[in-house]
């Protein structure tokens, strides 16, 4: 475990970026079938399936040379498949131009980019700064309005509420 520690936070530290950069302009947001506070849901992905996943896929890839690709394809499906089956329940709800698509693009390039900085952190850390630039960009995430967090205290979102039948119930309260 101590040699996935670094790349484990990596990871983390990328996902709390994502909610950091997007509190009022979610791409993407889980809707659970039962009734918690989201930030819940967040850290239950955030604290252990993202970590749990981390040290699986590198604790399974084989020490050759380059990204082995077989391995990489499996945690790609790993990811994507389960996604796919969400989005089509309505388990996960897609804002500002994201889709399953970009969500299955993203896995392409998260597993490779895990793989890099288990071995080459520095330039993990210089690829993420320009892949997270282009992303901000391409879907126009305002980040003016950072620490206003007037959306997520009145209730959530308002693309959520349009995009998934579940939102109503689940942003009650």
């Amino acid at each position: 475990m101590d040699r996935f520690h670094s790349t484990v936070l990596y990871m983390i530290s990328a996902n709390v970026l994502y909610f950091v950069f997007t509190t009022n302009y979610l791409l993407w947001a889980f809707v659970p079938d039962v009734p918690l506070y989201p930030i819940l849901n967040e850290l239950l992905y955030t604290l252990i399936v993202f970590p749990c996943s981390v040290v699986l896929f590198l604790k399974g890839c084989p020490e050759e040379k380059g990204l082995p690709v077989w391995h990489y394809l499996k945690w790609v499906a790993f990811f994507a498949v389960p996604e796919a089956l969400y989005a089509y329940t309505g388990h996960i709800a897609y804002g500002h131009g994201w889709s399953w698509g970009w969500s299955a693009a993203f896995d392409l390039m998260m597993f490779p980019m895990l793989w890099l900085h288990s071995r080459r952190p520095v330039l993990a850390y210089v690829l993420s700064v320009g892949i997270t630039t282009l992303l901000l960009l391409l879907f126009r995430v305002p980040l003016a309005g950072l620490m206003e967090f007037d959306g997520a205290t009145s209730g959530g979102p308002d693309w959520f509420t349009l995009t998934s039948p579940l939102s109503a119930w689940f942003y009650e309260g």
